[in-house]
């Protein structure tokens, strides 16, 4: 525990009334405490027999203490009346008054400076309080400082609430905020009585920090700046919807969106990008005997082509992170993207292209520029490969969706009758079952 001591020399001048030694004692007091501050807050007229009592206000600083026992007034010298009668007097006064519950709350003292003594020293110790800057919840280590305006919320797990506490800091005196990376949510009343805040940071990449009730003021022009990653993911959870969300480090990934009915897609990037945390990005790494290999990836490198799933939230344009990541999310993605301004000519049977939840074998043609494909492995070449291949890494997908890359359809299904194991059939089948009959499912009765 720290210790501030700022020792004060108060003269107090006794005006002589009357031979009688009646007077009243005026106190100049120094309220540049490191601590807090000691002032006068009033003094009685003199008694019958002289004596005068000052009243004082003890008021701590933000994060320090102060007890009655900690504050020593002394009688240090006499007037001229009495001096010869007791000429070193150095008595320690009683301060009236009691100690609040928080030491660290404002009180007032009392003094009774007896007849004909006009001077004395008063000592003061305000102690730091521990763990003063300690704001945590249960379970959580979270510190403030606050330095020039801006109020730093640092550490791991959640602040306390401050609903019904008052905070540590001066809130008149934050401008801003900045919430660390680690820091996952705001108590209650956290920065409620921050009239003067224009700016809260965020640098939290993993999750949306939680909001407590009432946890930010309603201030004009106030602008939360979250990361790009997650975004979509602020504008869609409850609590702050209600104040302006920017991302300084947002991309938004033009003609790519998802509509409402979309769980996923196929995406790449010109550029290297985190993926969103709404959405779940796999590259396909590998095809065998029980269909496709996804894995998943957080980084997408400039280049490469992932398949994006929605979780079945709505979004609508998505918002990504830029990264520098040179790393290749898996050497053997089977995802391909065409490069050449001329396409890709391809024959029967050459690469898979998807349509709706299906990667189907090609016909011979040719795909254009942007369009996205599955290659078939380099490494071990199927000796049996299936027409199609369904996708379905988290479930049963039922969404209708294209392949599309930059916002164009890449192709189209295959045309006519397919039995579910790939097969292709010269007819319209007879037999009871489920078919494919141009990219869609068809019960046969």
């Amino acid at each position: 525990m720290k210790k501030v001591m700022k020792r004060i020399l108060t003269v107090a001048l006794l005006v002589l009334i009357s031979s009688g030694a009646v007077g009243q004692v005026r106190v100049d007091f120094n309220d540049s405490y490191t601590g807090g501050t000691i002032v006068e807050k009033d003094q009685s007229k003199p008694a019958d027999d002289g004596s005068v009592v000052v009243t004082i206000t003890v008021t701590p600083d933000k994060g320090y203490t102060i007890a009655k026992e900690d504050i020593v007034v002394v009688l240090t010298r006499s007037t001229s009346q009495t001096r010869d009668e007791n000429p070193s007097i150095a008595e320690a006064l009683q301060l009236d008054g009691d100690d609040p519950k928080d030491l660290g709350a404002e009180r007032d003292y009392s003094f009774t400076v007896p007849s004909g003594f006009g001077a004395w020293v008063m000592e003061a110790t305000f102690h730091q309080a521990e763990n003063a800057n300690d704001i945590s919840d249960a379970d959580s280590q979270v510190e403030w400082t606050l330095k020039e305006g801006t109020l730093t919320i640092s550490g791991t797990g959640g602040t306390k609430a401050f609903d019904s506490d008052a905070t540590p800091w001066n809130d008149s005196d934050v401008t801003s905020v900045i919430i660390s990376k680690d820091v996952t949510s705001l108590g209650a009343g956290i920065f409620a009585g921050c009239t003067n805040l224009t700016s809260i940071t965020i640098d939290n990449t993993k999750q949306v920090v939680a909001l407590g009730e009432g946890a930010i003021p309603s201030n004009e022009g106030l602008q939360i700046d979250v990361q790009g990653n997650l975004y979509n993911e602020y504008l869609i959870t409850e609590g702050w919807e209600y104040y302006k969300v920017v991302s300084a480090n947002a991309t938004q990934i033009e003609g790519f969106s998802f509509s409402k009915d979309n769980e996923y897609d196929a995406f790449f990037s010109k550029e290297a990008v985190q993926v969103p945390s709404v959405l779940k990005a796999y590259t396909i790494t590998g095809i065998n005997e029980k269909g496709l290999v996804l894995t998943p990836v957080t980084e997408i490198p400039a280049g490469e082509v992932v398949l994006l799933f929605t979780e079945h939230q709505e979004i609508t344009d998505f918002y990504t992170v830029r990264t520098e990541s040179e790393n290749k999310p898996d050497a053997h993605n089977l995802l391909k993207v065409v490069t050449d301004e001329k396409g890709k000519d391809v024959k029967l049977g050459d690469v898979w292209l998807l349509y709706h939840d299906v990667f189907y074998y090609t016909q011979a043609g040719t795909i254009p520029q942007n369009g996205i494909y599955l290659a078939k492995p380099e490494e071990k070449p199927l000796e049996k490969a299936r027409s199609y291949y369904p996708i379905a890494p988290q479930g049963e997908k039922t969404a209708i969706v294209s392949l599309r890359a930059d916002g164009s359809v890449a192709t189209t299904a295959p045309q006519g009758w397919y039995t579910l194991d790939g097969r292709r059939l010269d007819t319209k089948p007879t037999r009871k079952g489920i078919y494919i009959k141009d990219g869609n499912k068809m019960i046969i009765k």
